[in-house]
């Protein structure tokens, strides 16, 4: 597996972060995480071809994390000179179809993308298996269908919380994983609920037996290193994530 941050800010803009998304490359899978506004264009500055993306994965459906799937979509079935033959599948919580249908299907002209283009969808309950890996997912703390995602390939695992709060469940679901991307809105001084902050980061890692915690979701309230600080007291292999930054897993 190997994973490229895309996007490691919010939905609040910011010249140093994108907003959430993440580009994981597992066998011949190229995979999409998340998809927040400007990601078809830091995907191109991160010399990736999005015409390749064989699937997009979505934790919830607030704005900051689904709003370029529109954009890539667009970009994946209109470029020039380019004609698209595999299925884009999109895969994310309960309520992925009717999302689909509300905010995506129908653009002003009224041309149907599901019907004219090949994209499938699927919403995950527990597992999906494919050839190379599987993938699980976790209810999470944030809004009624937000989810995480565990990335299974062979021994190794990728967990990735999406928007989350603190939660026993959740930190049964990361154990052993090899790296977490975990959420860390807030500095510790600024809880906030749905979301996390360095000590509850710290905790879960270190409960969950997880090898590497990769701090992600940052909102610019103060320095990234500040809240590594933090987190540091609780688990100690843990790194800040920066857009464009890559893991192999």
């Amino acid at each position: 597996m190997k994973l490229t941050i895309i996007g490691s800010g919010t939905c609040v803009p910011t010249v140093k972060r994108g907003s959430p998304a993440n580009y994981l490359q597992i066998g011949k899978k190229k995979i999409l995480v998340d998809c927040g506004p400007g990601t078809v264009r830091q995907i191109v500055n991160a010399k990736i071809d999005y015409r390749t993306i064989d699937m997009v994965f979505l934790t919830h459906f607030h704005n900051d994390h689904v709003s370029d799937l529109v954009a890539l979509i667009w970009a994946l079935f209109c470029t020039p000179g380019f004609n698209r033959k595999n299925d884009l599948i999109l895969i994310g919580p309960v309520g992925l179809k009717q999302f689909f249908e509300d905010s995506i299907n129908l653009n002003k002209d009224g041309e149907q993308w599901s019907k004219n283009k090949k994209i499938k969808i699927k919403e995950i309950k527990n597992k999906i298996k494919f050839e190379e890996f599987s993938v699980e997912c976790n209810k999470t703390i944030h809004t009624k269908s937000s989810i995480a995602y565990k990335f299974i390939e062979k021994d190794r695992s990728l967990v990735f919380s999406g928007d989350c709060d603190y939660d026993d469940k959740f930190i049964n679901f990361s154990k052993d994983a090899n790296v977490l991307l975990l959420e860390c809105s807030y500095p510790n001084s600024l809880k906030k609920k749905g979301h996390l902050i360095p000590k509850e980061c710290g905790l879960i890692a270190q409960k969950a037996n997880v090898r590497k915690l990769i701090l992600n979701h940052i909102y610019n309230y103060s320095s990234g290193k500040i809240r590594v600080d933090q987190t540091k007291k609780f688990f100690r292999n843990t790194v800040l994530a920066e857009d464009f930054m890559k893991i192999n897993i």
